[in-house]
């Protein structure tokens, strides 16, 4: 780990860092993606899982690499790009779009942990996948050099396809203590996959559940969440010190689970409108010409178009929290929850409006609109989208209240 440490300090690993490519060639690589998944839906909803040929071109076209650190070969391109990215990939398939955005980010939220787990996960092979659930279900017990955890944790999106889990537990970071919410990092040799992920929309997701029984965890691969939301600082920034690093980690982190929604609602309004060209109604004229049909299609594509530059103006105040340009106060953090909250809500009224107008075709499992449907209001059920909570606390905070919760 010294050996590692020293490397990057001085610069002489500079030579293995990868020129990142243009946003433009993302996209090309996004649209190119995406289309092989789109190809793959239907198995994948049958399997429950995407194609594994899907996650392999994912991870082999570099697309992965946008939020990684530069020294395990990553980009380190951004916020922008990688809503962006997750965007185009749900055009076609509102699942692979969710993994990217989960895979992809954990390729950044990893980079905050201490340095010697940050080379277990990716100094051999900087690809590897780590999965997680942030709710607290388990039990540890710290001991002389870590943890004892036993427990079950669900929604492991991508799980197929890691060699590492992370799961949340409330314990004291060391004997004496106050209780703390942890994150614990184990191997995947150390869990046990439960086969549990039957469920409405992002069947291609593969969140099932693990199972770890009584397994020890070494200190070093603890990560400090609650210490990390709340100070700003982790172990990993010396590590990495570009500014996407400084990003605030609730932030940074939830904003992955947004670009599938617009992107999914984008998807659908688009569907519509060609459907819409060719569609006669029983006993009418065809729906191209219906004056209401023309009204709600154009009020919802200014939604999306609205909710579009929402969504890049969030990306670009998160790198410009990253480069100190802007305080991160907590009103402007749960303004980006807001934010978050209502791009999902508004994403999903948009499919809601056009599904009303599709006809009964549309429910048919051959009509990729039902599962863009299923798909986006299954993403809505987020913890981190929760309208509700993130209106509530952004009103709270806009009248000078404290917030009830502490998701942003």
């Amino acid at each position: 780990m010294n050996e590692t440490l020293n490397e990057v300090s001085d610069g002489s690993r500079a030579e293995m860092h990868e020129i990142p490519p243009s946003l433009d060639h993302l996209l090309e690589l996004a649209h190119s993606v995406g289309a092989q998944a789109e190809r793959k839906s239907d198995e994948a909803e049958r399997n429950r899982r995407t194609d594994d040929t899907v996650v392999y071109a994912l991870i082999e076209s570099g697309l992965m690499k946008v939020l990684r650190p530069l020294r395990f070969r990553g980009y380190e391109s951004g916020f922008p790009a990688f809503v962006r990215v997750g965007q185009i990939l749900a055009h076609y398939d509102v699942s692979v779009a969710w993994l990217y955005g989960i895979i992809g980010v954990h390729h950044w939220w990893g980079a905050y942990a201490e340095p010697r787990l940050q080379d277990e996960l990716w100094r051999d092979n900087p690809d590897s996948v780590f999965v997680d659930s942030f709710n607290p279900t388990g039990k540890a017990e710290p001991v002389h050099g870590g943890f004892r955890l036993s427990g079950r944790w669900g929604f492991q999106s991508g799980l197929p396809w890691a060699e590492w889990s992370s799961v949340g537990a409330i314990t004291p970071f060391e004997a004496g203590a106050a209780p703390e919410y942890l994150m614990l990092f184990v191997p995947k040799r150390d869990y046990r996959i439960v086969d549990d992920w039957y469920t409405l929309g992002l069947r291609g997701s593969a969140s099932a559940s693990i199972e770890v029984d009584d397994v020890f965890v070494p200190r070093h691969r603890a990560f400090r969440l609650a210490e990390t939301i709340k100070t700003g600082k982790a172990p990993g920034q010396a590590y990495n010190p570009g500014p996407l690093f400084k990003v605030p980690f609730a932030a940074g982190l939830c904003i992955s689970l947004v670009p599938p929604s617009l992107g999914g609602a984008q998807a659908v309004a688009q569907r519509f409108r060609e459907a819409a060209k060719l569609r006669v109604p029983v006993f009418q004229i065809r729906q191209a010409e219906l004056v209401y049909s023309q009204t709600i299609l154009a009020e919802c594509m200014l939604t999306l178009e609205t909710l579009e530059h929402l969504l890049y103006r969030n990306a670009d105040e998160l790198m410009d929290f990253g480069r100190g340009s802007k305080e991160t106060d907590p009103l402007a953090q749960i303004r980006l929850f807001g934010c978050r909250a209502y791009i999902a809500r508004q994403s999903r009224e948009v499919v809601d409006k056009l599904m009303d107008l599709a006809g009964s075709r549309s429910i048919f499992e051959d009509n990729p609109l039902q599962r863009f449907w299923r798909d986006v209001h299954a993403m809505g059920q987020h913890v981190a989208l929760n309208y509700e909570a993130a209106m509530r606390n952004y009103g709270r905070v806009l009248m000078g209240l404290e917030p009830d919760a502490q998701i942003y």
